[in-house]
């Protein structure tokens, strides 16, 4: 049965607190009840006191509803589409004879951040709101009708970005102070059950004192992770602030805020009567923190999307197993709310960008499955539904970006779901959104070159570059626009449609040609930042473009590029046989590199190269898919049903030992280098078929 038939949505109103949505209800003890679910921003439901399940930060980020776009830092004429996700709990053994009592704790999580505005107000709404039925095995129901109450809760406020305060004084769920009952309120937008993976508390991690600031202890988690700080209060109050780094023994938290006032920080008042506390509604990314007030017991929780880590990797050379690691980590720490995020403390968006530069590489190394399904879907719910045009974030939020690198999530993402996993069917289900988008693409062209994206707006090309970027912003654009053309003539021919942009392609070509190739010395826009490799991975240029990329990277050993120029620098190197190259790239220790940032003490892939930034963005480790590609030397077929592999020798590597899960089997490689020679053995398990060439 079609679930929220009878069901309305509710809310408190506007509350300077976290406020509690109170039923009571008869039951019969054993008889099974099923709850279906949703609270905006984020809910917690209680039944007779006791928390429901073990998943944090829910429901699943979305569009939840139409919003006033003129509120956003530049101007936006999109219409978009608009969902709520729900969730389903067996509330079986929580019920009890007779009464029993449900509580909605509902906090303003992305539905009604009301603080932080880099982005403009981006909010939909003050009023936190919830709606939910039981349903029980002989057939009856409860439901949200409005006749509710509302109670206040121990959260005075609770903010993302800039933490919760938290006071017991005077509370217990058993003698709930009531203060209004509650209001319908109007709300039709689409409810999706959420099948993506919830956030959880992975791994607990007993920190290390490592000094005083003042009347301050300062502590390390010894990496960097998303999650909280939870303790046992011992004095009237207790404040918690975390940041990334140390400098002359105190806490430096411009990383993790953005250079501003953002410092994620929960209080706790009155506490000492709780076993432990921690933030119920948002999470920090920190490394170090920093406590003041008397508390015990003091340890991490690690908390992100529950996604399986599916590859392992280590060798010889351990630059290249730190970035492996690090990019890893990075991005689980990352995953959160279905939303595959740029960092998570700053910003916590999910930028179509960067999503789209690690979603095959955090596909092949981790079980994103159901994670990718809902982003996918967040993209195409977000894309303008008058001109195809696709935002810089998904869900929704604002930020700045660019009409290739960004816009062509919607064709990459799903290319990528289906090349991993072997799934058709998203292709299908996309197809007509990629169709959009490209028209939405060809309206920003000026003789074959993309120019311009919205009136006013961002229009970037690469990004996060060690230096100024001084790689053309059309040209980056132009890049796109044809590899989206390209993919999508593949996807249409895979899915039996017929789409031809041949004549579109050869302009765009040609444009790029005309503008940025020096006939005379075979680069492109100089050999700037990359450029040439973007141009051979077009099949641009000849081979004194393929020759000079060559050497000028051998001759630097160093990148130059952005987050865009890195990952197409990788593949490029790669395609043309010279992983080798690469490996002396990644492998490097002067700045910028991954092994200045490991020299550091990073345990997290940096935003900017030199440090400026966060110190948690997974876009650079986007490339981390050609340690599979190129050192691996592994090729496949779409879902990994059969593979070839074929080793080349690699200086500076001495051995390696990977075991990743591809399709339905799971490979280790071992490999072993000496003599200008690679010894390797492969062991398949699954179905899988394996060519070692």
């Amino acid at each position: 049965m079609k679930p929220f038939i009878y069901a309305k949505w509710i809310s408190a109103g506007k509350c300077d607190f976290a406020p509690i949505i109170l039923k009571k209800f008869n039951a019969v003890k054993g008889e099974k009840a099923i709850i279906n679910i949703s609270g905006l921003g984020f809910y917690e439901l209680f039944i007779n006191g006791e928390r429901v399940g073990e998943d944090f930060y829910k429901p699943a980020v979305s569009d939840y509803a139409p919003r006033d776009f003129s509120r956003y830092t530049y101007p936006l004429n999109d219409v978009t589409s608009h969902r709520v996700y729900y969730n389903a709990y067996n509330i079986t053994n929580y019920l009890k004879n007779g009464e029993n009592t449900l509580a909605v704790l509902l906090g303003t999580g992305y539905f009604a951040q009301k603080k932080r505005f880099c982005e403009g107000d981006v909010s939909f709404s003050e009023n936190l709101r919830c709606i939910f039925e039981i349903t029980f095995s002989c057939g009856g129901k409860i439901y949200s009708d409005g006749s509710e109450e509302v109670a206040e809760s121990f959260i005075k406020s609770d903010n993302l970005f800039y933490g919760e305060t938290q006071d017991f004084s005077g509370f217990s769920f058993e003698n709930l102070k009531i203060v209004s009952s509650v209001r319908i309120e109007e709300h039709t937008e689409k409810l999706v059950k959420q099948r993506c993976p919830f956030d959880r508390i992975i791994r607990r991690i007993t920190p290390k004192f490592v000094g005083k600031d003042g009347n301050k202890a300062i502590y390390d988690a010894g990496e960097e992770i998303s999650g909280v700080v939870c303790l046992k209060a011992l004095s009237d109050k207790v404040v918690v602030r975390h940041g990334e780094s140390i400098e002359n023994g105190k806490i430096n938290f411009d990383t993790s805020s953005g250079y501003s006032d953002q410092i994620s920080t929960d209080v706790y008042l009155n506490a000492q009567t709780c076993e432990k506390v921690f933030p119920i509604f948002n999470w920090s990314a920190f490394r170090y923190f920093d406590v003041e007030g008397e508390a015990e017991n003091i340890e991490v929780l690690v908390i992100h999307s529950k996604i399986k880590k599916t590859a392992s990797f280590k060798c010889g050379n351990k630059t290249l197993e730190w970035f492996f690691n690090a990019y890893i980590r990075t991005e689980l720490i990352n995953m959160h709310c279905g939303v595959p995020m740029d960092c998570p403390h700053r910003e916590r968006l999910g930028y179509t960008g960067d999503g789209q530069l690690t979603a095959e590489t955090a596909m092949l190394f981790l079980d994103g499955r159901s994670f990718y399904e809902k982003w996918i879907a967040d993209i195409a719910v977000c894309q303008d539904v008058k001109t195809g045009h696709i935002q810089h974030t998904a869900p929704f939020f604002g930020g700045g970006g660019g009409p290739g690198g960004w816009g062509c999530a919607i064709i990459e993402v799903p290319y990528a779901y289906y090349k991993v996993y072997g799934d058709e069917q998203i292709l299908k289900k996309y197809y007509k959104n990629m169709l959009r988008y490209l028209a939405c693409m060809k309206g920003f062209c000026e003789n074959g070159l993309v120019v311009k994206e919205r009136e006013g707006g961002w229009c970037l090309g690469d990004w996060c570059t060690p230096e100024d970027v001084a790689i053309p912003e059309p040209f980056v654009n132009t890049y796109y626009y044809v590899k989206s053309m390209r993919q999508v003539m593949e996807i249409a021919e895979i899915i039996d449609e017929t789409t031809d942009f041949s004549k579109e392609i050869k302009l765009s070509l040609a444009a790029m040609k005309r503008e940025y190739f020096d006939e005379k010395s075979g680069d492109f826009c100089g050999g700037v930042q990359g450029a040439n490799a973007f141009a051979v991975l077009l099949g641009l240029g000849d081979e004194r473009t393929k020759k000079n990329l060559i050497e000028k990277y051998s001759k630097t050993k160093m990148l130059d590029t952005g987050m865009f120029g890195t990952d197409v620098l990788a593949e490029a190197l790669v395609k043309i046989g010279r992983t080798d190259l690469l490996v002396v790239i990644l492998s490097g220790e002067r700045k910028p590199s991954f092994g200045y940032m490991k020299s550091r003490g990073a345990t997290t892939i940096w935003e900017g190269w030199s440090g400026y930034g966060s110190m948690a963005h997974p876009m650079q480790g986007a490339c981390v898919k050609q340690f599979l590609y190129g050192i691996l030397g592994v090729s496949g077929d779409v879902g990994f049903k059969n593979i070839t592999v074929k080793p080349e020798f690699i200086n500076n590597i001495g051995y390696i030992k990977a075991k990743i899960k591809l399709g339905k089997g799971v490979v280790k490689f071992d490999y072993f280098y000496e003599n200008g020679r690679v010894k390797a053995k492969i062991e398949n398990k699954g179905k899988i078929n394996v060519k070692l060439i």
